[in-house]
């Protein structure tokens, strides 16, 4: 409930504060607002189509404004969402709209000491128990790329395609959380096998391919 000109340190507001680039100001001066048919929203859907391979977009100011969406379309009173690791936006979203999160990462996510590549994996097992048991309660299955909360730890390729299969076999959504993804991305070129001299564009279209929505 404060006000931010009383604040000093601000250690909640992490994003969308930074000073912007000439560039930045520029498409904002030279934008156009109109309410419907804007150029500049088919500007911006073709570049997401170009970089990122998703046909339709919905533009939100930040991402806890996706999260919200996807509760309200998805979450009802005791629904579970499994996961790598929750977000606190996420988790509240999630919560408001009457559904529980299923956090179930790798053994070596929260091992400090462990030099596990990819401590942002899911845990494959335990998701298929959890399917299996709750696959009625299950709103969709949620991977974020990098796991903020766990210290910005990459999920590796594989144990997305793993946790795609599964969600095929149990008919979930699977929702990517990919706020940075493109550092994910640089961690698979970097530390996943098969990955390395591929371009990191390529990369990045073939992780969302296996997505069935991305915020």
């Amino acid at each position: 409930m404060l006000k931010a000109t009383d604040v000093f340190l601000d250690m909640l507001t992490d994003s969308g504060v930074n000073a912007m680039s000439d560039r930045q100001l520029d498409a904002m001066i030279t934008a156009q607002d109109a309410y419907a048919g804007s150029k500049t929203f088919y500007e911006f859907a073709e570049v997401v189509e170009e970089v990122l391979g998703f046909k339709y977009v919905i533009p939100v100011h930040q991402g806890r404004a996706a999260e919200h969406l996807l509760a309200k379309v998805f979450v009802r009173e005791g629904s579970i969402v499994p996961m790598n690791y929750h977000f606190t936006t996420t988790k509240a979203h999630i919560e408001l709209a009457g559904g529980t999160i299923v956090e179930i990462p790798v053994k070596e996510a929260l091992d400090v000491k462990s030099r596990h590549s990819f401590k942002g994996n899911i845990d494959v097992v335990a998701l298929e128990e959890v399917l299996k048991r709750d696959r009625d309660r299950v709103a969709y299955v949620r991977i974020e790329a990098v796991a903020n909360l766990l210290g910005g730890q990459p999920v590796s390729m594989k144990n997305i395609a793993e946790v795609r299969a599964l969600c095929d076999k149990f008919g979930v959504p699977l929702v990517l959380d990919g706020s940075m993804v493109d550092w994910n991305t640089y961690f698979i070129k970097e530390r996943e096998l098969g990955h390395g001299s591929k371009k990191l564009s390529d990369i990045l279209r073939s992780l969302l391919a296996m997505q069935t929505y991305s915020t």
